[in-house]
């Protein structure tokens, strides 16, 4: 074999003796250095991953001897040797551009974490995975921190050829349906003002998002009862409402002081941060909430366009409409199954929230892990995961790494991340733009990936 094709990742056959022949994978080399007939010669490092014998592959026992023939795996071989086969087209080898990259969609249920520094290529793998999640009988809802997949349900017009090598062309999403929060903007005209209702919401994972401490905790939930025992059965329960009364109660102490220091003192700081979530003009708006019904429609997209929104403004909806949709998926099991993009998770939930976050973090926890059963595919992705809480970042069984630079990260994910040849971690800082280091259940090894470019539009800049 000439040297000069042989890259880092290539698969590789050695031949043995008896008919043998041992799979491999070059993770190391070229060491160069002067043979003894002054030739230039090269010596490679290759992990043996099995053997195949009668053509049965079989454990690695024994070692090829010296000097034995090597050749290139053919093409159906590596795909089948890596189990990088299903009905989802993810991308090709870089080190062997004719195998391509597949997952099997049931494995998207074990839930996905996408890594990797901006300009690295997330966005393109998050439209890459919604794509073949729709077609594989997903439905599919993504919050767009950036606005980029508005325009989904338009062919692209990039990278066509290149696309044409996948034997995929430009076409866009079936069925998106784009909805914005009533407060914000959006590049899509057509968007779906929406608002949520105070009274549907997990009063817990509110009170978190919403900043409040243990006793403020305490007192808008007392505050919440005296507005039911009083409201008409007719009339739904308002953040209005509570206010309402919790100004009628700070208006009593100002008249006639009743209540201890510090009782007085979480009453007030409890009405500074209701008073700001009310400002946010997102709780009980005009504007309908999202009817999850809806979204839950096989190969459907929707996509929820926070680029105008604030940080509470996305926490508050990504908290509800996850608690939302997970309540229905388990209400109704013979939904679709349904894939779920959080961008930038780090800022919805991180490792230094965690212990005043627990009932978000939990709701997380329990729609990755009782949902799985129900067709339920979170996916995590950040450009941090090593601010994620560790319970999070373990749920992640398919990773998909793009370029990363802090050792910090990197070292979390070599952590917690199996079937990594340990030479191939220090490829991720000299990762191009769209190629990752892809690592899942279904593949006997990790595998450096270039990620195919996307059938539908994306927005940019």
């Amino acid at each position: 074999m000439d040297e000069g094709t042989i890259a880092r990742g290539t698969y590789v056959k050695i031949e043995g003796d008896g008919g043998r022949s041992y799979f491999s994978q070059i993770v190391d080399g070229p060491y160069h250095f002067d043979g003894e007939m002054g030739n230039h010669e090269a010596v490679y490092t290759a992990r043996l991953s099995a053997m195949v014998a009668g053509g049965v592959q079989r454990a690695v026992l024994d070692r090829p001897k010296p000097k034995a023939p090597v050749y290139l795996l053919e093409r159906d071989l590596v795909q089948r040797f890596l189990g990088a086969v299903g009905d989802m087209t993810v991308g090709r080898l870089t080190t062997q551009e004719s195998v391509q990259i597949g997952l099997d969609s049931d494995t998207l249920t074990k839930h996905v974490g996408i890594f990797g520094t901006t300009g690295s290529g997330k966005s393109n793998t998050i439209q890459v995975m919604m794509e073949e999640a729709s077609k594989a009988g997903f439905s599919v809802i993504v919050f767009d921190v950036e606005g980029e997949y508005v325009a989904m349900d338009q062919p692209t017009d990039k990278l066509q050829e290149l696309l044409g090598r996948f034997g995929l062309r430009p076409i866009g999403a079936d069925d998106l349906t784009v909805y914005v929060p009533q407060s914000s903007r959006s590049r899509r005209k057509d968007a779906i003002k929406f608002g949520i209702s105070f009274e549907h919401i997990d009063q817990q994972v509110f009170s978190e998002v919403a900043g409040l401490n243990s006793m403020e905790y305490i007192y808008f939930l007392d505050l919440i009862d005296k507005v039911k025992a009083i409201a008409p059965t007719f009339r739904e329960v308002t953040l209005k409402a509570v206010l309402q009364r919790l100004r009628g109660r700070l208006q009593a102490q100002a008249d006639n002081p009743t209540l201890p220091g510090h009782v007085a003192e979480a009453h007030t700081t409890l009405y500074s941060k209701l008073t700001v979530v009310e400002g946010l003009e997102i709780v009980d708006t005009t504007a309908k909430p999202v009817n999850v019904n809806d979204v839950l429609t096989p190969k459907k997209i929707s996509v929820v366009d926070l680029s105008d929104a604030s940080d509470p403004v996305k926490n508050i909806i990504i908290a509800d409409l996850l608690d939302k949709l997970f309540k229905c998926k388990l209400a109704n099991p013979d939904t679709p199954r349904l894939f779920v993009a959080l961008e930038e998770a780090h800022t919805f939930i991180s490792a230094e929230k965690r212990d005043k976050m627990m009932a978000t973090l939990i709701l997380l926890l329990e729609l990755a892990r009782r949902g799985r059963k129900r067709g339920i595919c979170l996916n995590i992705i950040t450009q941090q995961p090593a601010r994620l809480p560790a319970e999070l970042l373990e749920l992640c069984n398919t990773r998909i790494m793009h370029r990363m630079s802090s050792t910090t990260n990197i070292e979390v994910l070599r952590q917690s991340t199996g079937n990594v040849p340990e030479s191939l971690w220090d490829t991720l800082p000299s990762l191009g733009r769209g190629e990752a280091l892809i690592a899942s259940p279904r593949y006997t090894t990790a595998v450096i990936t270039q990620i195919r470019p996307v059938a539908s539009r994306r927005l940019t800049g």
